[in-house]
């Protein structure tokens, strides 16, 4: 069986992980091999994080671009692509996405030469509102597809709701690198007190992680984060970790507001952000619209609390009320600023559920992901999976 992956960029930390534990399977598995085509190194918004080391990946490769994503024409990714399915001849093309037209002219191309195909998704229902016209526009080209590979059961949903079939459904899982994670977050725990100490943080705190953009929802968090302080004569602080269009908005509504306790830092890479979880005690992620929201692995993986916006395409999966955290409607303050004031109200229930959190996110590791592909190329190309179609 050989499977070849067309990916937007190489510079994508998590999805390599996935990809090199795909190419493990392949070293051990005679009937299996792998080609990932990825269309350039980086996009234009990662150029300031750096780029890969080609000698950083361990799977194989190819390349249609050198520089940045948004300079590859259409013509080049096109022929790239078809310049790979001809030379590689794959039993099985795993498409990342609808977004790019690109991908249209592949699945003609697949269709016409009756190669399996495999469709990864991680749009919800709700992270976006939907059009009829495009709905219908990508319910063909779903209908097309011989499996897909979704990030969470919402992700499958949608799928559902666009033509895909329940057998057809092989994936419904999104991960981190759990283990460096929490490697990286054990070394920083360490002299966490003394760096909130040299931060003048508060001794207990709720953090953010994302880019400081409208969906995430951040005046929400601030003012529900407000009114709670303004009823409760505690300890806790908010960490705010990110940069973006709204990052000089937000502080000034933390001034207008006169919301005490609130510390905003730069962002930082994915190797720093578990340092800052060291800072923190419960993760918060009030977006209006996420299709998954992988810093909420990150967290649980920290063995952290999470408290999550039923939008966010994890909530569904990996966040458990009153067990691990806490989802909430993201429109509705009143509601929100009650979970808060119970978690902050209450620190002797965090320890408990941030353990209940590190045992759930076990299950989402990229060698448990990379397994569930394999048995889905696998799944797409018995004689059996077609016959029950």
């Amino acid at each position: 069986m050989k499977v070849l992956i067309l990916h937007n960029i190489l510079w994508a930390h998590y999805k390599s992980l996935v990809f090199d534990a795909l190419n493990e399977i392949s070293q051990k598995s005679e009937d299996f091999e792998l080609l990932v085509v990825q269309t350039a190194r980086t996009e234009r918004s990662r150029i300031s994080m750096g780029n890969t080391s080609s000698t950083e990946v361990r799977y194989p490769y190819k390349l249609i671009g050198e520089g940045v994503l948004e300079d590859v024409s259409l013509k080049q990714r096109i022929l790239g692509m078809l310049s790979a399915i001809r030379e590689f001849k794959p039993d099985v093309v795993n498409i990342t996405g609808y977004y790019d037209l690109a991908f249209w002219v592949v699945l003609f191309y697949c269709k016409l030469h009756r190669i399996k195909l495999v469709l990864s998704n991680e749009s919800t229902a709700v992270d976006h509102i939907r059009n009829g016209l495009k709905e219908k526009i990508k319910s063909i080209f779903v209908r097309q597809f011989d499996g897909f590979f979704n990030f969470g059961s919402l992700s499958a949903q949608y799928m559902l709701s666009l033509g895909a079939q329940s057998n057809q459904l092989l994936v419904e899982k999104n991960c981190v690198d759990n283990a460096t994670i929490r490697t990286i977050y054990d070394d920083a725990k360490l002299q966490a007190e003394q760096t909130k100490q040299n931060q003048q943080l508060k001794k207990y705190n709720l953090i953010f992680v994302g880019r400081l953009i409208s969906f995430k929802n951040l005046s929400f968090l601030i003012k529900a984060f407000g009114l709670a302080k303004s009823k409760l004569s505690n300890e806790w602080g908010l960490i705010i970790l990110g940069d973006g269009e709204e990052k000089a908005k937000l502080e000034n509504l933390t001034k207008e507001q006169n919301v005490e306790d609130i510390n905003f830092f730069p962002g930082v890479g994915w190797q720093e952000v578990p340092r800052y979880l060291a800072l923190a005690d419960v993760l918060v992620l009030p977006s209006y619209s996420e299709p998954w929201g992988l810093v909420v692995n990150e967290a649980m993986a920290c063995a952290m609390p999470v408290i999550v916006s039923e939008n966010c395409g994890c909530a569904a999966d990996i966040v458990k009320d009153g067990i691990n955290g806490f989802t909430f409607n993201p429109y509705d303050i009143n509601h929100f600023e009650e979970i808060l004031i119970a978690v902050m109200n209450d620190i002797t229930k965090l320890e408990k559920m941030g353990k209940e959190s590190e045992r759930i996110i076990a299950e989402y590791t990229p060698q448990k992901v990379a397994e569930e592909m394999y048995n889905g190329f696998c799944k797409c190309t018995s004689l059996s999976y077609y016959q029950d179609k």
